[in-house]
Protein backbone atom coordinates (compact mmCIF):
# COMPACT_ATOMS: atom_id res chain seq x y z
CA UNK A 1 0.00 0.00 0.00
CA UNK A 2 1.14 3.52 -0.78
CA UNK A 3 1.62 5.78 2.31
CA UNK A 4 -0.64 8.48 0.89
CA UNK A 5 -3.45 5.95 0.45
CA UNK A 6 -2.95 4.70 4.03
CA UNK A 7 -3.12 8.27 5.32
CA UNK A 8 -6.20 9.10 3.22
CA UNK A 9 -8.02 5.93 4.34
CA UNK A 10 -7.48 6.50 8.07
CA UNK A 11 -8.41 10.19 7.90
CA UNK A 12 -11.54 9.28 5.93
CA UNK A 13 -12.83 6.63 8.37
CA UNK A 14 -12.06 8.72 11.47
CA UNK A 15 -13.68 11.83 9.97
CA UNK A 16 -16.78 9.90 8.85
CA UNK A 17 -16.99 8.34 12.33
CA UNK A 18 -16.95 11.71 14.06
CA UNK A 19 -19.41 13.18 11.56
CA UNK A 20 -21.82 10.31 12.28
CA UNK A 21 -21.98 11.41 15.92
CA UNK A 22 -22.06 15.14 15.24
CA UNK A 23 -20.77 17.77 17.61
CA UNK A 24 -17.61 19.83 17.65
CA UNK A 25 -14.63 17.49 17.23
CA UNK A 26 -11.03 18.65 17.45
CA UNK A 27 -7.92 16.97 16.11
CA UNK A 28 -5.97 15.76 19.13
CA UNK A 29 -3.12 14.26 17.11
CA UNK A 30 -2.15 13.56 13.54
CA UNK A 31 -2.41 12.22 11.12
CA UNK A 32 1.09 11.34 12.32
CA UNK A 33 3.38 8.75 10.79
CA UNK A 34 4.92 6.01 12.90
CA UNK A 35 7.03 2.94 12.20
CA UNK A 36 5.30 -0.41 11.70
CA UNK A 37 6.18 -3.92 10.56
CA UNK A 38 4.76 -5.21 7.31
CA UNK A 39 3.52 -8.76 6.81
CA UNK A 40 6.82 -9.75 5.18
CA UNK A 41 8.74 -8.56 8.27
CA UNK A 42 10.05 -5.42 6.60
CA UNK A 43 9.67 -1.92 7.95
CA UNK A 44 6.91 0.41 6.91
CA UNK A 45 4.92 3.48 7.81
CA UNK A 46 1.47 3.78 9.38
CA UNK A 47 -0.60 6.81 10.37
CA UNK A 48 -2.28 7.51 13.69
CA UNK A 49 -5.16 9.99 13.76
CA UNK A 50 -7.05 10.99 16.93
CA UNK A 51 -10.03 13.32 17.39
CA UNK A 52 -11.84 14.31 20.61
CA UNK A 53 -14.90 16.22 21.73
CA UNK A 54 -16.91 16.73 24.91
CA UNK A 55 -19.00 13.71 25.90
CA UNK A 56 -22.58 13.28 24.76
CA UNK A 57 -25.84 12.77 26.66
CA UNK A 58 -26.28 9.13 25.53
CA UNK A 59 -22.94 7.29 25.24
CA UNK A 60 -24.65 3.89 24.85
CA UNK A 61 -26.58 5.09 21.79
CA UNK A 62 -23.43 6.66 20.34
CA UNK A 63 -21.56 3.34 20.69
CA UNK A 64 -24.37 1.64 18.73
CA UNK A 65 -24.15 4.30 16.00
CA UNK A 66 -20.38 3.85 15.74
CA UNK A 67 -20.65 0.05 15.82
CA UNK A 68 -23.17 0.08 12.96
CA UNK A 69 -20.98 2.41 10.88
CA UNK A 70 -17.82 0.39 11.39
CA UNK A 71 -19.44 -2.97 10.74
CA UNK A 72 -20.81 -1.51 7.51
CA UNK A 73 -17.20 -0.77 6.54
CA UNK A 74 -16.14 -4.38 7.12
CA UNK A 75 -14.62 -3.69 10.53
CA UNK A 76 -14.87 -6.41 13.18
CA UNK A 77 -15.95 -4.78 16.45
CA UNK A 78 -15.81 -5.58 20.14
CA UNK A 79 -17.52 -3.62 22.93
CA UNK A 80 -16.28 -3.21 26.50
CA UNK A 81 -16.72 -0.89 29.45
CA UNK A 82 -14.92 0.18 32.59
CA UNK A 83 -16.26 -0.52 36.05
CA UNK A 84 -17.60 2.18 38.30
CA UNK A 85 -20.79 4.06 38.92
CA UNK A 86 -20.65 5.78 35.52
CA UNK A 87 -18.82 3.39 33.18
CA UNK A 88 -16.72 4.48 30.22
CA UNK A 89 -17.93 2.63 27.14
CA UNK A 90 -15.43 1.46 24.54
CA UNK A 91 -15.60 0.08 21.04
CA UNK A 92 -12.59 -1.49 19.36
CA UNK A 93 -12.48 -2.20 15.65
CA UNK A 94 -10.13 -4.32 13.57
CA UNK A 95 -9.82 -4.50 9.80
CA UNK A 96 -11.70 -2.68 7.11
CA UNK A 97 -9.90 0.49 5.97
CA UNK A 98 -7.59 0.42 9.01
CA UNK A 99 -5.44 -1.76 11.20
CA UNK A 100 -7.41 -0.68 14.24
CA UNK A 101 -10.02 1.82 15.36
CA UNK A 102 -11.07 2.83 18.84
CA UNK A 103 -13.99 4.78 20.25
CA UNK A 104 -14.10 5.79 23.90
CA UNK A 105 -17.44 7.19 25.07
CA UNK A 106 -16.76 8.67 28.46
CA UNK A 107 -19.51 10.99 29.72
CA UNK A 108 -16.90 13.78 29.94
CA UNK A 109 -14.95 13.19 26.70
CA UNK A 110 -15.32 11.17 23.51
CA UNK A 111 -12.26 10.00 21.57
CA UNK A 112 -11.94 8.32 18.17
CA UNK A 113 -8.54 6.82 17.33
CA UNK A 114 -7.45 5.26 14.07
CA UNK A 115 -4.31 3.41 13.01
CA UNK A 116 -3.82 2.91 9.27
CA UNK A 117 -2.58 -0.17 7.52
CA UNK A 118 1.21 -0.54 7.40
CA UNK A 119 2.33 0.95 4.08
CA UNK A 120 5.58 0.90 2.15
CA UNK A 121 7.92 3.64 3.29
CA UNK A 122 10.55 4.67 5.80
CA UNK A 123 8.75 6.21 8.78
CA UNK A 124 11.91 7.93 10.09
CA UNK A 125 12.61 9.52 6.74
CA UNK A 126 8.97 10.57 6.38
CA UNK A 127 9.00 12.13 9.87
CA UNK A 128 12.13 14.07 8.90
CA UNK A 129 10.22 15.40 5.91
CA UNK A 130 7.42 16.73 8.11
CA UNK A 131 4.96 13.83 8.08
Amino acid sequence: MDPEDAKKDIVDIVDRSTEALGGEWEVYSGPAVQACTQGNGGGGAAYVYIKTRPGGPDPASDVVTMDDLWQGEGVTTERSQSGGRVPTLRLRGLGGPSTSLGFTADPERYTVTGLSECADGDASEMQGEGE
